[in-house]
C-alpha cells in the first residue's frame, strides 16, 4: 500500500503542476495584451464571399474601386457633331459653282445737258463662299436700244478675295448719251478651278430706261419760243378803223 506520506507528496506535486500551468497561462495573456514590449500579433478574418461580391485582387465585378477617377462606361451611341451649314445665296444673288455668289447689276445714270453725253455708274457685288482666296476680273459694257455698243470697261480686278468676304466693284460707262433704252452688262471671270470645282464666267444684266431730258428740254424751249413769237405777232397786228366795220351800202 502507498503510504500516507507518498499520497501527500503526489498530491503536492499535482497541485504544484496546476499552479505552474495557471501562472504560465496568465503570463501569455498579458504578453498578447501589451504590444509595447512584446511582439503583437493580429489576425484578420475575411468574410466568405457572397453573391455579387468580389474577392480582394479580383478584377471581375462592376464595382468601381474606391478613389478611382474613371467614370462608369457611357451607354448608347456617341453624339454626332452637327454638319457645317452650307451658305445660301441672298436675294438677288446667283450661285457660281457653290464657290462665288454674284449680285445683280446696279446702275445710276449721271445726267448731262449735252444729249450726246451722260454716263452710267455701274456696280456689282461678289461674295466668296469657298475655302480658298482667289482673284477675278469684271468686264462692264452697255448696249443701245438697237444693240449698238455705247460704252465698255474691261479688266476691273477683284484681287485676293478671301473666304467669306464680299466686295463691290464699279465702273463708269461714259458716252451713254440719252439713248432712252440701255442694256448694262457685267461679266465676272473667276479662276478656272477653285477647291477642285471647275468654274466658268457669268454675266449679269440690267435694263435701264434713260429719259431724254436734254431733247425734251430743247423741244420745250423751242415750243415756248414759238409760242412767244406767235403772241408777239398777235399783239403787233394793226386793228381795222371803226368806219370800215359793217356791211357795204
Amino acid at each position: 500500500m502507498i503510504s500516507v506520506n507518498a499520497r501527500r507528496a503526489a498530491a503536492a506535486t499535482i497541485l504544484g503542476g496546476i499552479v505552474v500551468v495557471t501562472l504560465l497561462g496568465l503570463g501569455s495573456s498579458a504578453a498578447f495584451a501589451d504590444d509595447e514590449d512584446g511582439i503583437g500579433l493580429s489576425v484578420t478574418i475575411s468574410p466568405s464571399p457572397t453573391d455579387g461580391s468580389t474577392t480582394p485582387g479580383s478584377t471581375s465585378g462592376t464595382d468601381t474601386p474606391r478613389g478611382s477617377s474613371n467614370p462608369a462606361p457611357a451607354t448608347g451611341a456617341d453624339p454626332v457633331a452637327p454638319a457645317a451649314e452650307t451658305p445660301a445665296p441672298e436675294k438677288g444673288e446667283v450661285d457660281l459653282g457653290g464657290i462665288l455668289f454674284v449680285s445683280g447689276v446696279t446702275s445710276v445714270y449721271d445726267w448731262s445737258i449735252n444729249p450726246l453725253d451722260g454716263a452710267a455708274e455701274t456696280s456689282i457685288t461678289v461674295r466668296n463662299v469657298s475655302k480658298s482666296t482667289f482673284s477675278s476680273t469684271v468686264r462692264f459694257w452697255a448696249d443701245g436700244p438697237v444693240g449698238n455698243r455705247l460704252s465698255e470697261v474691261k479688266g476691273v480686278k477683284i484681287t485676293a478675295l478671301k473666304p467669306g468676304e464680299s466686295r463691290t466693284v464699279e465702273a463708269r460707262l461714259g458716252g451713254i448719251g440719252q439713248s432712252t433704252f440701255v442694256n448694262v452688262h457685267a461679266t465676272i471671270t473667276p479662276p478656272k478651278m477653285v477647291d477642285d470645282v471647275k468654274l466658268d464666267s457669268i454675266t449679269r444684266d440690267q435694263f435701264v430706261v434713260i429719259p431724254p431730258w436734254g431733247i425734251l428740254s430743247l423741244g420745250a424751249l423751242g415750243g415756248l419760243g414759238f409760242a412767244a413769237y406767235a403772241l408777239a405777232q398777235f399783239i403787233r397786228r394793226p386793228s381795222m378803223p371803226a368806219g370800215l366795220v359793217g356791211s357795204p351800202a
